[in-house]
């Protein structure tokens, strides 16, 4: 199992960085196997070129209990999460650049749009200034505390965070997260341009619409096996020795 968890782990990072959301080789991924132990991406590669080899098993307080490689001190951002939210399996954390921008703003994106219903009432935004790097417990608590009420944060002036019961919905989350700050930016480009003023979708209806799409639709699996496919087409070396298991 562990085995089609890091191949997960490592078609979602691609797929992340194949959709333009992550920055150099800055962001981690978790998915807590037990108590105190999570399976994250080592330091050093980036999204674009993970493989099963650079998946370590670590404990909550960052250190490496199996695997080849180390992690460097910002790993303690998804020990603390895991820590403070036993529920939480899944973490993605990236710098999506859309979300970034629009996160400068320090406020909730409006949904303008159908996708963006997936995630209504599931976005809030940390009101505390940045700080530097999320390497410390004090820093983290207040991403960990937010995500005990909604499955998605976003941290101004540096990322966001989106968690789930595994790392196919969590990275799911993470791109219509990224697609719903980019209409916000669009419309509000258009609005200025135009002087005409948007309006938003209620949220009840945003609301509703979630869950009739949850209720009657079940979008993540063939969302996440179209998104495998179109990653062998691009990414065909790490299929190679895809584990039983895994995502098809």
């Amino acid at each position: 199992m562990s085995d089609a968890i890091k191949f997960d782990l490592c078609c979602a990072a691609r797929i992340l960085f194949r959709a333009g959301l992550s920055a150099g080789n800055a962001g981690h991924l978790s998915v807590s196997v037990g108590s105190n132990r999570m399976l994250v991406n080592r330091f050093g590669p980036s999204f674009a070129t993970l493989t099963p080899n650079d998946i370590l098993i670590c404990d909550y307080q960052g250190s490496v209990l199996d695997g080849q490689g180390a992690v460097n001190e910002t790993i303690h951002l998804h020990g603390v999460i895991h820590r403070y939210n036993p529920g939480i399996v899944a973490v993605v954390h990236t710098h999506p650049p859309a979300v970034v921008t629009f996160g400068t703003f320090r406020k909730v994106p409006e949904i303008y749009d159908q996708e963006s219903c997936l995630l209504a009432g599931e976005v809030s935004v940390i009101e505390e200034e940045y700080s530097g790097i999320a390497a410390s417990e004090e820093r983290v608590r207040p991403m960990a505390l937010a995500l005990a009420k909604t499955r998605a944060v976003v941290l101004p002036n540096h990322g966001a965070i989106t968690t789930a019961a595994d790392i196919q919905q969590a990275t799911i989350l993470m791109l219509l997260l990224e697609g719903m700050a980019q209409r916000n930016l669009a419309v509000a480009a258009a609005a200025r341009a135009t002087g005409w003023t948007p309006k938003p979708i209620a949220s009840e209806i945003a609301l509703r619409t979630k869950r009739e799409i949850a209720s009657k639709i079940a979008f993540q699996q063939p969302l996440w096996h179209d998104l495998v496919s179109r990653l062998k087409q691009s990414d065909a070396e790490l299929f190679v020795q895809r584990p039983e298991g895994a995502a098809a």
